[in-house]
């Protein structure tokens, strides 16, 4: 199984103003926004994600190739999570866990994976 680490989400007291900052970032663009509430950037070959949730600082996103059986894998081991892989607005399939610290950690499939 390789997992990739392909960004990171922060979570930020102001979607669209910190929005209006990261895509001014050469080569950055936008690939979902949800005004208020959700924006999605690539910068690279990474992502970007802001979300407007101040229960935490930022969360650190996974690429699984093959979610499902990363699913059964963190399973197998005991290792608990937020639920099944479900399918976002944006069209992303993840999952959440918590690492041993409670940051936030996304093992997500994008929709062409």
């Amino acid at each position: 199984m390789n997992l990739n680490l392909a960004g990171i989400t922060l979570h930020v007291a102001d979607v669209d103003r910190s929005l209006a900052f990261y895509k001014q970032f050469p080569g950055a663009s936008v690939m979902f926004h949800m005004s208020g509430i959700f924006a999605l950037l690539r910068i690279g070959n990474g992502r970007l994600g802001l979300i407007a949730d101040q229960k935490r600082k930022f969360h650190v996103e996974i690429d699984c190739p093959d979610l499902d059986a990363t699913f059964a894998e963190f399973e197998r081991l005991g290792i608990p999570t937020e639920g099944p892989p479900s399918v976002k607005p944006w069209g992303e399939r993840d999952f959440m866990l918590l690492d041993p610290d409670g940051n936030l950690v996304e093992c997500g499939q994008q929709k062409n994976s």
